[in-house]
């Protein structure tokens, strides 16, 4: 038996991403291959926060502002909706949104990453053949032909083989990662760090939670004094590498549980849903904004929330007590914080934080950030 390891392992190159107020550019391999993006667009962002009365106009595009939104000033919300949802927070395909400049960097992910999969495929391969090798020597070794000189010779030769064979599959696996070299100057470097230090205490709210559509309430039918109901899913935050890239920068992760999680990177948005099938924006042409949110809330309470008052879960016109409910409860109106992540060209998601100053500290500082490269 011989073994054949036919494979060809291709060095992966490194990607240096040079960011500053003129752009972000992007240059693999050679010297001189890259390319430099432009400014922000000047349309506009209009996001109203349902049931809120809070609402945020950015300048990002040429688009008017929503006066349905503009006009909502209602200060509650209730969850658990029920009807078909008015606004539905999505985003579209990541592999749609990658920006121009930055194709070439995520090019490299993808070549990593495949790279990476066929090695692990030759790996198990590899494996399997010295399982198999080993128990053939065994045999061999129990009926005594392991003792013929051409056969234990041959069957040693085989191991050795395969052997080295792992040990070279496993180094190319090793190597299989896009090498990202970020150039920050020193003043973006140190505010990156603050981001990274608000973003790690974001990560110790007591309740994160992903909001995926938003609902108008009938509030005379319901007798309640919530105007909208949100649904909403627990949802995390971690410090982790994007599969295929290392760097001496984690990427701060936003978990989506209805699309793609969101990955930030000094310069740069990664919109992740798979191995093939994300998408890379630069950091200034996304809006990251931050809203108060006044939650009616019918579930555990938060222990790191302020409470702003108690409301009835049945009430009349007036927000007094609706007496013919018997089990009438009293609910904390408690004081949440709101992040929105939001690109006129396909990004548009909403997380709630129960933990209302960590969520207003870290985008103060991811914008601070921006300002600064």
């Amino acid at each position: 038996m011989s073994i054949l390891f036919r494979r060809r392992i291709k060095i992966i190159p490194g990607v240096r991403l040079n960011i500053s107020k003129s752009g972000l550019s992007a240059s693999v391999g050679v010297r001189g291959a890259s390319v430099t993006l432009g400014g922000r667009g000047g349309t506009y962002a209009n996001l109203g926060i349902p049931g809120t009365g809070i609402y945020t106009r950015k300048k990002i595009g040429g688009k008017e502002s929503n006066p349905r939104l503009e006009n909502n000033k209602q200060d509650n919300f209730y969850e658990d909706a029920q009807n078909i949802p008015d606004e539905v927070f999505v985003s579209a395909e990541p592999f749609e949104i990658t920006s121009t400049g930055l194709q070439v960097l995520k090019d490299a992910v993808i070549e990593a990453n495949n790279q990476r999969n066929l090695l692990s495929k030759d790996l198990k391969k590899i494996k399997k053949k010295i399982f198999f090798t080993k128990i053939l020597k065994l045999i061999s070794q129990i009926s005594l032909i392991y003792f013929v000189g051409p056969i234990k010779k041959r069957i040693k030769e085989n191991l050795k083989q395969l052997d080295i064979a792992t040990k070279q599959i496993k180094e190319g696996i090793e190597n299989s990662y896009v090498d990202l070299d970020l150039n920050l100057n020193e003043k973006a470097e140190k505010e990156y760090k603050k981001v990274i230090n608000s973003f790690k205490k974001l990560t110790t709210s007591h309740f994160i939670w992903d909001i995926t559509s938003a609902t108008d309430v009938d509030m005379v039918r319901e007798r309640t004094s919530a105007a909208y109901t949100y649904e909403r899913r627990k949802s995390d935050l971690s410090l982790q590498e994007l599969p295929g890239i290392k760097s001496s920068f984690e990427g701060c992760c936003f978990k989506n549980q209805n699309g793609a999680d969101i990955y930030i990177y000094p310069g740069f948005l990664v919109m992740y849903n798979s191995e093939t099938n994300f998408g890379i924006v630069e950091l200034k042409e996304v809006e990251m904004l931050f809203n108060e949110s006044n939650f009616i809330e019918s579930e555990q309470q938060p222990n790191d929330s302020e409470v702003i008052k108690y409301v009835w879960e049945k009430t009349n016109k007036n927000g007094t007590r609706d007496k013919r409910y018997a089990d009438n409860r009293e609910l904390p109106l408690m004081r949440y914080g709101e992040i929105t992540f939001y690109k006129k060209t396909g990004i548009f998601e909403k997380f709630m934080f129960s933990n209302y100053e960590y969520s207003e500290q870290f985008i103060s500082d991811i914008n601070f950030f921006i300002d600064s490269i």
